[in-house]
């Protein structure tokens, strides 16, 4: 698994993700790391945890 650093980027809608880069979703309890399967661009479909585009990496 690679490595998690602490300024993985906040998921933002149109935002350009390329293969590997990571994203931070917060659900109200922690933080949950994801990593882009799929190059896209953001929108509300595109979101984690659409597995089409991310994998679970961890919870911080």
């Amino acid at each position: 698994m690679a490595g998690v650093g602490a300024a993985t980027r906040i998921w933002e809608i149109n935002i350009h993700w390329t293969l590997y880069s990571q994203c931070s979703v917060w659900d109200g309890r922690g933080v949950d790391i994801w990593e882009c399967i799929a190059e896209h661009y953001s929108k509300p479909h595109t979101a984690p945890p659409n597995s089409r585009y991310w994998r679970y990496l961890a919870r911080r």
